[in-house]
């Protein structure tokens, strides 16, 4: 059987799988009361179908648990050996290097943990304006405006592609594009 290919039956995937997770987490003992949450045996039967044709499949996917700073070589728990971690955000390897460590405490300490959500929702702190106005100096730019910064790639497209696009334009890109 092959992976489903239809929104309804991936929503449907998701909620068995989700389903599958709670029964888990209830069977490990983390339910409040002492009666054993159950989800409907024939429920249970498809989660676990599903599941065995995803792992039969090669669609199914485990956490890989990183035993190490975020690096391009990482060691995980299911393996002996050091791992290349050609995944990260962290292409050049300074993610624990002491001196980004160390200023990011300082604004820890400073500024505490983030905004808790995103600038369009919490506000733009003067962190932000000053590192991007640095950005747009670095870059000689000061004459054609404002940087602006955005957490992740995804953040980038949503915030450009919605404000400035339409649905008479048309965006072509390579298959290997995530964001």
């Amino acid at each position: 059987m092959s992976f489903p290919s239809s929104t309804a039956a991936k929503r449907s995937l998701q909620r068995a799988v989700a389903a599958a997770c709670l029964q888990r987490r209830f069977a490990s003992g983390a339910a409040a009361s002492s009666a054993q949450a159950r989800i409907p045996a024939m429920l249970e039967e498809r989660i676990v179908q599903r599941l065995d044709e995803m792992k039969s499949a090669g669609t199914f996917k485990t956490e890989r648990v990183i035993t190490t700073p975020q690096n391009s070589n990482i060691r995980v728990q299911s393996s002996a050996k050091p791992v290349l971690n050609f995944c990260a955000n962290n292409y050049v390897g300074v993610a624990d290097h002491p001196s980004v460590v160390q200023r990011a405490s300082s604004f820890l300490d400073s500024w505490g943990n983030g905004l808790s959500s995103v600038r369009f929702i919490c506000g733009t702190q003067t962190i932000h304006k000053d590192l991007e106005t640095q950005i747009t100096a670095f870059y000689n730019r000061q004459e054609s405006g404002d940087t602006i910064l955005y957490a992740s790639c995804f953040d980038a497209n949503a915030g450009i592609f919605e404000s400035l696009l339409t649905d008479q334009d048309a965006i072509i890109s390579d298959s290997l594009n995530h964001a």
